[in-house]
Parts: C-alpha cells; structure tokens; sequence
C-alpha cells in the first residue's frame, strides 16, 4: 500500500526495543524502506547485529540504523540506549516497546495433556517475564519521554496481546504483565497528554506465525504456519501508520492489527483497527 509511507516518515527517529527479529524487525524494515532512522535493541551477538545493520542499509543507505546490544531488565542498558539514539540521530520520536518475553520460559505443554498451572512456574520464569515485558516497558519508557516533555513532541506505543490469552490457562505471568501493561498506559496517555506525547497499545489480534509462537503450541515451520495463525507481519502497517503525523493526537487508545483493511487507503484501514475506547476497564 503506497500510501502507508507517508512522508513524515522520512528522518523521523523510532527506537525499537527487541527489534532485531519478528515483529520488531519487520516493522523496522518498512519504516526503513519510508526513510525513517532506526535505532534496535536486543541481545543477539556482533556479528548478527552486523548482518542486521548490512540489511538495512540495503534498504536505507548508511547511517540509518543503530543496533545496540541491551537488556530492557536492566536500568542502565535502558539509559545508555537512549544515550545512544540520541548521539546517533539526536532525538528520538518514537518509542516502540516491542521486547517481550513469553511461555518459553516455563515450558507449557500446549499439545499434550494440561497446562502449566501457576505454582508449577518457577519463580525466575515468572520475574523473567514481568521484568520484560511490564518493568522493562516501563524502564525504557521512563528513560525516553524526558527529551520526549522537552520538545513537546512523542509517541510511544507498545505490544501487547489479546484479552483472550491475558486470561488463559497455563499464562497468567505473560497476561499478567499484557494487562499490566495496558493499564500503565492509560495512566500514562493522561499523564502525557499536557506535554503534546501519545501513548498507546498495539497488539497482533490473535497468534502470529513468528518465533515468539514455539512450533510445541502451533505446528509447522516458523514462517510458513498462516493457514493457521496470523501472518508474522500483521502487526507491521498499523505499526508504521502509528510512527506518522496522521495519527498525532491520538492517545490512549488499543489497535488491533488483525482488522487492518488492505483494499483501503492506509488512514481508512487504521480507523478500522482502533478499539472503542473504554475509559473504565472491567477488572474481574
């Protein structure tokens, strides 16, 4: 869709946590492809990070991709990537808070028998998660939204996942920290709101065929199972559409990727993905 890379995407700067593969990655890769400046996390080693950077300047030319080897747990790797984006490409416009740890860490057996029930998770598996994807979100938004108040201008937005899975049997430390998530950012998107910075949550919709869904809960190859989840880049045009200035303004608000209407123009199809907004969540 030609008219998804709109043109406020070119030079704008959008640090992506856990950005070196799935979802993080093809959301780089269009954002790239619209001019943008691209600033990754994650954990993988120098040399992977190197094929990444070769990667996107295939697609951008140099200069417009940093890969900064960080862990969202930690305080200290949060700062120094904002330290970093910024001596790089001297602001930041939009934080994407996509690292996120999931079921893998305690193993669930979604095929045969009974989940895991909740005392059988260990603990380092329960902190694993929350510390990701709650704490981590939280970490790297705190260490981004000061320049963003500075110069009055920001988005920051986040994955999260479906209502259906945060109560799921078997996932109560990943929905834990999805509904968590979720509920920081309404407190956030009001918090921001005076100083001109957008908050929001996106999620996929449903399963989506990335190495984030292990082949033990969906079958097949990672990368060819869409005849029975969701393509692994469904979240990528409301993603991109949400880095540009045709959704300024918007904040705290859900958009659910799964419902983005590909025969229409690109603002049509992401109306069609933002959730009725719902002032008081129902909580139990």
């Amino acid at each position: 869709m030609s008219d998804l890379l709109h043109s406020s995407l070119k030079d704008r700067v959008v640090l992506i946590t856990g950005g070196t593969a799935g979802f993080g990655w093809f959301i780089a890769e269009k954002l790239l492809a619209g001019g943008a400046k691209v600033a990754l996390t994650g954990t993988r080693p120098p040399e992977e990070r190197g094929d990444l950077l070769a990667k996107a300047e295939a697609l951008a030319g140099p200069d417009h991709c940093l890969a900064i080897r960080a862990d969202v747990r930690q305080w200290d790797d949060c700062q120094r990537t904002v330290d970093e984006t910024l001596k790089a490409f001297g602001q930041i416009d939009v934080l994407i808070n996509n690292a996120g740890r999931g079921s893998r860490e305690y193993r669930i057996d979604y095929q045969g028998g009974d989940t895991t029930k909740f005392w059988d998770v260990p603990v380092e598996a329960w902190h694993s998660v929350i510390d990701t994807n709650l704490t981590g979100a939280f970490q790297m938004t705190k260490a981004t939204v000061p320049h963003m108040i500075a110069r009055k201008f920001g988005k920051v937005f986040s994955i999260s996942t479906s209502l259906t899975t945060m109560i799921g049997n078997g996932l109560s430390p990943y929905g834990a920290s999805k509904s968590g998530l979720e509920t920081a950012h309404i407190v956030w998107a009001r918090e921001l709101a005076e100083h001109n910075v957008d908050v929001n949550i996106l999620l996929p919709g449903g399963a989506s065929d990335t190495d984030f869904i292990p082949e033990t809960m969906v079958p097949g190859d990672v990368g060819t199972r869409g005849d029975k989840i969701l393509p692994g880049d469904v979240i990528v045009p409301p993603a991109v559409w949400m880095c540009t200035d045709e959704t300024n303004g918007l904040t705290g608000r859900r958009v659910i990727a799964k419902f983005w209407d590909h025969d229409a123009d690109a603002a049509t199809a992401f109306t069609g993905c933002v959730q009725t907004k719902h002032d008081h969540p129902e909580i139990m």
